[in-house]
């Protein structure tokens, strides 16, 4: 297991979602104005109103003046399950532990400064 954990690596950026104060507007802006090209994908887990672009951002609403707008970044991982482990072995902080996400096994973890960073594997699910 430890020759696993410390493997695992980052296979290439996955998206960011962008806080937005007003979903409908930021829509417009990079539809219309960007020419951005929406993309299908499942809801959010709490419920935000969430529209994904083909560009590698995805807007959600929710964004008050004293809130980070970037809600977090995300990249793919080869194993999601040894990625836990090896961050879990150093200490990493845990914003939500393994899980089945929208594309398969995610964790979410925090960066130095306390960005929320989502790490997930295409094809796979949560359950060992």
């Amino acid at each position: 297991m430890q020759q696993a954990a410390s493997a695992a690596r980052v296979t290439g950026f996955g998206h960011q979602l962008i806080m937005v104060a007003d979903i409908d507007k930021s829509v417009d802006f990079y539809t219309r104005r960007l020419g951005f090209t929406s993309r299908p994908a499942k809801p959010l887990a709490d419920g935000r109103p969430f529209v994904a672009f083909r560009h590698g951002i995805a807007l959600t609403a929710g964004r008050e003046t004293e809130h980070r707008q970037i809600d977090h970044i995300a990249f793919e991982v080869d194993d999601a399950r040894a990625m836990r482990e090896r961050l879990r072995s150093a200490g990493v902080p845990f914003f939500t532990d393994l899980h089945n996400g929208p594309y398969g096994p995610t964790i979410y973890v925090a960066d130095p400064d306390g960005t929320k960073v989502d790490l997930y594997q295409v094809g796979a699910t949560a359950e060992a």
